[in-house]
């Protein structure tokens, strides 16, 4: 617990949360909060179900709030109203006068919410919306402020926005020291890896937006010259409906490609580092990407990765620098592309050592703090200089 709010932070920030599960949007928005802890006081707006989620906040000595998210809706528009004068009066009640929304789905269900309690607004866009329906695009004019994570977000966004209204700050992350060699080891032992065999690392939920079926392809290519190597899949199966339903699926491909046994699914785990150090190298195969935390975490640990070229993954993967890119959908590119990090080993350490050193270089703590805070005293600039 980082301690009790302080007197001299200045505004106070509702972070509204829109799923149940620890994915890419939960850990961004607790590294974010963290990040500005003394800056700023705040509290964060979760689901009911959303247990684990909340007590992570809680860790971080940040007050949460159950709330049930409007339903928008043109023909109850009297339902739906009253809905958000419910969630209005919860923003009023904790004193905030920003409301960030963690995604466009939370900006969605609650901008007219937000907008009855006077408070500015701020949405995090993480993945590309090229189209976008009337519905939605109604409920996002009222927003104030758009920060994307990825200049693709920006570029394909399906709202025409001023330049002055949006920015992109990519995510940032602290790198860490590398674990000692025992350390991996007992990573292995743990999870039952053989010694000596490959192991390729996915840091990510099973869900549909992710492309686990061409991973399952590239895989059998793969085990096909390394008949040993085993895939680790870090991330949610079980909490959310969605995700285990779509595990399902996986599981099912795996068993019909005969390579079941030569995947280990963890689950969520909060020891994601520990996991990453050691594996030999790390995939992000996927439909859609913004700027992924995943990805960022592998290359600040020094991982050489390969990754679908969709979204702002070309924005941080430099093909052959730090990292390499294969087509959306193609398994072939992406089981050559593992094959030759894992055949070439003095390659493979020089892309992870950039890799590292870009995070390093491009994604720090204080840069990503300094315009998280800027985006908040500018939404509030204009509520003064409007007042």
């Amino acid at each position: 617990m980082m301690g009790e709010a302080t007197s001299d932070r200045h505004f106070t920030v509702a972070h509204f949360m829109p799923w149940n599960g620890m994915g890419g949007v939960e850990i961004a928005t607790l590294r974010l909060v963290e990040a500005t802890y003394w800056q700023f006081r705040h509290i964060a707006f979760c689901l009911p179900g959303a247990a684990e989620l909340r007590g992570a906040f809680e860790k971080l000595g940040v007050a949460t709030v159950i709330y049930s998210p409007p339903v928008p809706s043109l023909r109850h528009a009297g339902r739906f109203y009253k809905e958000s004068r419910v969630v209005a009066r919860q923003i009023r009640e904790v004193g905030a006068e920003i409301v960030h929304f963690a995604d466009e789905r939370a900006a969605n269900h609650n901008s007219l919410a937000a907008l009855l309690a006077n408070a500015r607004m701020v949405c995090h866009l993480r993945v590309s919306y090229p189209t976008l329906d009337w519905r939605h695009r109604a409920c996002l004019l009222p927003v104030h402020s758009f920060i994307f994570v990825s200049r693709e977000a920006r570029q394909s966004f399906a709202l025409p926005l001023p330049a002055a209204k949006t920015c992109v700050i990519y995510d940032a992350i602290e790198v860490p020291s590398v674990p000692a060699a025992e350390d991996n080891n007992s990573v292995r032992r743990e999870l039952g890896v053989p010694d000596g065999c490959v192991l390729v690392g996915m840091v990510a939920r099973v869900s549909r937006q992710k492309d686990y079926f061409t991973l399952a392809d590239a895989a059998v290519r793969v085990l096909a010259r390394h008949p040993d190597a085993r895939f680790l899949i870090v991330g949610d199966n079980s909490i959310v409906d969605l995700n285990r339903s779509h595990y399902a699926e996986v599981a099912e491909r795996l068993q019909q490609l005969g390579i079941a046994d030569r995947f280990i699914f963890t689950g969520h785990r909060t020891d994601v580092p520990r996991l990453i150090a050691a594996m030999d190298l790390c995939v992000l195969c996927t439909h859609r990407e913004g700027f992924p935390l995943g990805l960022l975490e592998t290359m600040a640990m020094g991982k050489p990765v390969v990754a679908t070229s969709v979204g702002g993954i070309p924005e941080i993967v430099n093909p052959g620098v730090t990292g390499y890119l294969h087509r959306h959908g193609s398994s072939a590119e992406l089981a050559d592309a593992i094959l030759h990090l894992v055949e070439n080993p003095e390659e493979a350490a020089r892309i992870g050592g950039a890799a590292r050193e870009y995070v390093r270089q491009n994604c720090t703590l204080r840069k990503f703090t300094a315009e998280i805070a800027k985006v908040y005293s500018d939404v509030m600039r204009l509520q003064w200089d409007n007042g």
